[in-house]
């Protein structure tokens, strides 16, 4: 007979990361503060249409900020960039009108 011993059995050690199951549920992620979008889609339209919309996409886009943080939503960055854009337009917009007309 064969006198060869079965192999050892493969076990993890006691702190091994453990595999989740395939099929767990997923978590939902948050939706995203409407007023963070709107505000970086209007800071960003304002800058190609160069009108005075800057301070309506800075406002709105910090309105978007300010419900992103108080209530757990995401587009925080959105609203940053907003606001960001928004003055940026703004500034544009007040260099051209006042130092760039004679």
């Amino acid at each position: 007979m064969n006198s060869v011993p079965p192999p050892p059995e493969k076990r993890w050690p006691s702190g091994a990361p453990q595999v989740p199951h395939p099929y767990a549920p997923v978590q939902a992620r948050p939706p995203f503060s409407k007023a963070a979008i709107a505000g970086f889609i209007i800071s960003c339209v304002g800058l190609f249409v160069f009108a005075m919309v800057g301070p309506l996409g800075t406002a709105i886009s910090g309105l978007g900020f300010r419900r992103a943080r108080e209530h757990g939503l995401r587009g925080r960055g959105l609203a940053i960039a907003g606001m960001i854009i928004g003055v940026a337009d703004f500034a544009f917009y007040l260099i051209a009108r006042y130092l760039l007309n004679p």
